[in-house]
């Protein structure tokens, strides 16, 4: 007798879980369908933030680019992203010790610009 109640609370707790399993896996394809759903939209914002890009790269073209040969240490700081007003003063320093600048990348030569800092900066100057 004993051993049939237990039978009969096995067979009872497995159609209480069952419901579970079966809705667990129903809400699995709809979790597939709203990460595709979310995969297109992050695709999209990908292809919006890459024609964004491109029209930073042309408005940077067309805005007044900071001139080497002529900028003070603030309008250098201002201009270039990473670069402070110590970095400013360094540049100014090494042009009024070496002369202008004949080429942009001459910029590489200054102590404490690398080329990474070089590369993010390159479209915003000018000689």
């Amino acid at each position: 007798m004993q051993r049939l109640s237990i039978t009969t609370m096995v067979l009872a707790l497995g159609l209480a879980v069952m419901p579970l399993s079966i809705q667990a896996a129903s809400d699995g394809g709809a979790k597939n369908t709203a990460s595709s759903s979310l995969e297109k939209s992050v695709g999209k914002e990908k292809s919006a933030g890459k024609a964004s890009a491109k029209e930073t790269e042309k408005g940077l073209a067309e805005e007044e680019k900071v001139s080497l040969n002529n900028a003070s240490a603030e309008e250098l700081a201002k201009a270039l992203n990473g670069v402070g007003i110590k970095k400013g003063q360094t540049i100014v320093e090494y042009r009024s010790e070496m002369g202008p600048f004949t080429k942009i990348e001459q910029l590489q030569e200054v102590p404490g610009i690398g080329p990474s800092l070089f590369q993010r900066n390159q479209n915003r100057l000018k000689l």
